[in-house]
């Protein structure tokens, strides 16, 4: 785990910056694609996370593979993190950047973890429910998860709204033991 203050400071000039061009999603969306191709490519991170490759050689391997599909302003950011030796934070400092557009866009992400895709008219009712909810614009992320048997779990920042199959399964067990046991209690009586 790298420490905040090795990326925050990157984070935080990438915000300014684009909060003054007026291009937080533009931004946002173009720093999104290179993290995910850097976590997709072990070795494309192996390769600009290596203490021994050049920084030079580092810049002209991201930029032959970025160039024609981000902004210069994006570009040079990574180059200022290669120069000052900060290339194991790349991918913090994007994430720190992320969540910095999303405060200042009032954007909460909300992980939802289902059994089975939701349609698309059920997943605007989802969202414009959490939305209302929690008065903030919610991003969904959702994901897969057959354990829960049915229903599904919604985490928004340190919120958990379980309404999982599993869950009430295991309440329903829960209720029945505790009877059988308050009736053990009662009839020895």
């Amino acid at each position: 785990m790298i420490p905040e203050a090795v990326y925050s400071k990157y984070s935080q000039a990438m915000f300014d910056i684009a909060k003054e061009q007026h291009k937080m999603d533009v931004y946002g969306d173009e720093l999104k694609a290179v993290r995910d191709t850097m976590q997709l490519n072990p070795e494309l991170k192996k390769f600009i996370h290596h203490p021994l490759v050049p920084p030079q050689s580092k810049k002209e391997t991201l930029h032959a593979i970025f160039a024609d599909d981000v902004s210069p302003v994006v570009l040079q950011f990574l180059y200022v993190m290669i120069d000052r030796r900060r290339e194991a934070a790349i991918i913090a400092a994007i994430d720190g950047f992320i969540d910095l557009a999303r405060a200042a866009q009032n954007i909460e992400v909300a992980k939802i973890r289902l059994v089975k895709p939701l349609s698309a008219e059920e997943e605007k009712q989802l969202v414009a429910s959490l939305e209302k909810m929690t008065g903030k614009h919610i991003e969904p992320l959702y994901y897969m998860d057959p354990s829960i048997i049915g229903g599904m779990i919604v985490q928004i920042g340190d919120r958990l709204i379980d309404g999982s199959l599993k869950r009430q399964l295991t309440d329903m067990q829960h209720s029945l033991l505790q009877s059988d046991v308050m009736n053990e209690v009662t009839d020895e009586k």
